[in-house]
């Protein structure tokens, strides 16, 4: 195993170069002077210049990856065009807050899809199943922001029971553990939903897999118990690729928690990669987008690892 995480760590810099690269030429094929938007038409030639300068925008572009990657081997991402603030500093303060909003997401996912996968699969072909198909229909059918809306609609403006916005703001985090936790629910669940059909199905379609082999069959021979026989030998065998899917797609909701995070207020990645987009700020859309990609890497290594304690046939 050690030796199949040494050679899978190797890749890691090699697919973030890959990534840097793509990053750097989307951001400069991007329509917009970056000097413009930030200091406006008005401006004066000498201020531009200056500023052109201090980012290097004055030199080629090969000479501009040249120089941004040279400080990114040394861990410095560069400043903030737009807040003249360190980028490292930026990701430290919303990273944080983007992973307790996709942790949330993600252990809404799960602790949905689990059960409702186990029963579709062994309630196959009853309403059961059909309940569960098509919620996770409407999952696929919805956008997380068409249902953020309707959450935000019925469970704060309606009933009053739930916060809109409060994540990461000192209030809630001075004002107990409700306070506190109350704001990520309906982010929570709209930004999960998506996740939880994928994985129900997934999980549904792997159990039924799993429930028609052979050794299935020994175990009922052999007069284990039901519950023995789904928990221990059928789910943690239907578990591998549910694992696999739900690493990538906890990754996976880091990058694109974008429209959640504007529509709850959320100090978070997305809300900062929105608002560099929006203003041109190549240093924040660059170090983001690899701490993105490095965190997506190390969930899908973190899936493989995780093979071998499901089943120990597995071996790297």
């Amino acid at each position: 195993m050690w030796s199949y995480l040494g050679r899978r760590l190797i890749q890691v810099p090699l697919v973030l170069l890959v990534v840097s690269l793509m990053t750097f030429a989307i951001t400069r094929a991007t329509p917009g002077d970056p000097v413009t938007i930030m200091l406006g038409m008005q401006t004066s030639p000498e201020a531009a210049k200056a500023m052109r300068e201090e980012f290097n925008l004055d030199r080629s572009l090969p000479e501009q990856y040249g120089l941004w990657i040279a400080k990114v081997v040394t861990g410095d991402l560069g400043r903030s065009m737009r807040l003249n603030d360190p980028v490292t500093t930026l990701i430290a303060e919303r990273l944080p807050i983007s992973l307790q909003l996709a942790f949330a997401g993600m252990l809404f996912a799960l602790v949905v899809s689990i059960p409702l996968g186990v029963i579709a699969a062994l309630r196959r072909n009853s309403w059961i199943d059909y309940l569960c198909t098509g919620y996770t229909v409407a999952g696929f059918a919805i956008p997380n922001f068409g249902l953020a809306l309707i959450l935000i609609y019925v469970f704060s403006i309606k009933l009053d029971w739930l916060p809109i916005t409060g994540i990461g703001s000192s209030e809630a985090e001075e004002g107990g553990l409700w306070k506190h936790y109350s704001p990520f629910i309906i982010p929570a669940i709209a930004l999960g939903a998506l996740q939880t059909a994928m994985l129900t199905r997934l999980l549904r379609s792997s159990m039924i897999d799993v429930l028609s082999q052979d050794y299935m069959r020994t175990a009922r021979a052999k007069g284990l118990l039901p519950s023995t026989i789904v928990i221990v030998h059928a789910l943690k065998n239907a578990m591998i690729p549910f694992v696999t899917m739900a690493a990538v797609q906890f990754g996976y909701m880091i990058g694109v928690q974008v429209t959640i995070e504007y529509i709850f207020a959320v100090p978070g990645m997305g809300s900062a990669v929105l608002n560099a987009v929006i203003n041109r700020d190549f240093p924040v859309i660059q170090g983001f987008t690899l701490v993105i990609a490095v965190f997506f890497l190390l969930m899908n290594i973190l899936a493989d690892m995780m093979y071998a304690l499901l089943d120990p046939r597995i071996r790297y």
